[in-house]
C-alpha cells in the first residue's frame, strides 16, 4: 500500500492504493470550524471512500453529510463531537468501526438513503447509540420515518452466584431489534408501543405515533386507530411539545390529517391563540375552514 499525504482546503487526506486497484481517499483531518460538513464524492478525481480514525475528533460540528462513495467510518472518527446532531448517510456505508460516534450525546437524527435496501449499517449504528434517535429512511418505494426511544443498561452483581446481571430500562433496545439486515419488521415495531407507553418518556411516544401516521408503511388499520386514539388523548400536550421543539410542519400536518376532527381543531385554535402564535393561528384557521366549510370562529389577532 502506498500512502501519499496531501492537504486540501477543508481536509487533510491520504491517497491509498492496493494490489493494483483504483486508488481511494481517506479523510484524515478536518481543518476548518464549519458547523455543517459535506464530504465530496471525489477529490482530484479520486473517490473518497473512508473517514479516517479520529478525523473529526472534538470538532464543533452539527451536521455531517456523507456521499454514497463512503463505505467506511474509522474508529473514533467523530469521537467527542458533542454538538453533532444530524448525520446523512447511504446504505453503501458498510463498516462503522468501534467508537466512531462515542460521546456524541446530541446526535438524534439519522437520514439514510437506500440504494440497495441494505439495513446493516443502520442497525449497527443504532445499536451503538442508546439515546433517542429519529431515523428518516429514503426508499424507492416510499420514505419512512421512525423514532427509536432511549434505553439504558444497569449491571447488578450477584455475589453468591458469581454473576453480573444486566437490567435494561426503556423500550429502545426492543425497538432496535426490529431492524434486520434486509429491512424493518414494521408490525414488530408497532407492537412495542404498549411496552413503551409504560416505560418511556412521553415525548418519545408522541414522535412514534406521529411518525407512523405520517409515513404509514405497512401500518395496519387497528394499529393506526391506536395511534390516532393516543394522539387525541394527549392532544394539547402533543401540540405544546411540537410548538416548543419548533416542529411547525407537523402541526400543520395534524391540522390536515383526516383522523383529526372538528373538536380537535377547535382545541388547536384555542391553544394557538393562548400561545399568541398569530401567524400559525391564521394559517390553521384557513385549514379549518377548508376542511369543515363552516363559518370561521372569530379570534382576536
Amino acid at each position: 500500500m502506498i500512502e501519499v499525504k496531501q492537504e486540501a482546503k477543508l481536509f487533510e487526506y491520504t491517497v491509498h492504493t492496493k494490489d493494483g486497484k483504483e486508488p481511494y481517499i481517506s479523510i484524515t483531518k478536518y481543518l476548518v470550524e464549519q458547523e455543517e460538513v459535506h464530504i465530496p464524492e471525489k477529490v482530484q478525481d479520486i473517490l473518497v471512500k473512508e473517514i479516517g480514525r479520529y478525523a473529526f475528533r472534538g470538532m464543533k460540528i452539527k451536521k455531517v453529510q456523507l456521499p454514497k462513495t463512503v463505505d467506511t467510518i474509522g474508529s473514533h472518527a467523530f469521537y467527542d463531537c458533542r454538538e453533532l446532531k444530524e448525520i446523512f448517510i447511504t446504505d453503501y456505508l458498510v463498516e462503522v468501526e468501534d467508537g466512531a460516534f462515542k460521546n456524541c450525546r446530541s446526535l438524534s437524527f439519522i437520514d439514510i438513503t437506500m440504494f440497495q435496501e441494505r439495513y446493516t449499517c443502520l442497525k449497527n449504528l443504532l445499536s451503538e447509540m442508546n439515546q433517542r434517535m429519529v431515523c428518516y429512511v429514503r426508499r424507492k418505494s416510499g420514505d419512512v420515518k421512525l423514532v427509536f426511544p432511549a434505553y439504558t443498561h444497569n449491571y447488578q452483581e450477584n455475589t453468591m452466584a458469581r454473576m453480573i446481571n444486566q437490567e435494561t430500562y426503556g423500550a429502545g433496545a426492543h425497538y432496535r431489534e426490529t431492524i434486520t439486515r434486509d429491512g424493518i419488521l414494521y408490525q414488530e415495531y408497532d407492537k412495542h408501543f404498549y411496552l413503551a407507553s409504560n416505560v418511556d418518556e412521553k415525548e418519545a411516544l408522541y414522535g412514534i405515533a406521529l411518525s407512523r401516521l405520517q409515513y404509514p408503511y405497512e401500518l395496519r388499520e387497528e394499529t393506526k386507530v391506536k395511534y390516532e386514539t393516543f394522539i387525541k388523548e394527549n392532544w394539547i400536550a402533543i401540540l405544546d411539545w411540537l410548538l416548543k421543539t419548533e416542529q411547525i410542519e407537523e402541526i400543520k400536518w395534524l391540522g390536515r390529517y383526516e383522523g383529526i376532527g372538528q373538536e380537535e381543531m377547535k382545541e388547536m385554535l384555542e391553544f394557538l391563540q393562548s400561545k399568541e402564535e398569530i401567524e400559525l393561528l391564521s394559517e390553521m384557521m384557513g385549514i379549518n375552514q377548508e376542511r369543515f366549510g363552516k363559518k370561521k370562529k372569530s379570534f382576536t389577532l
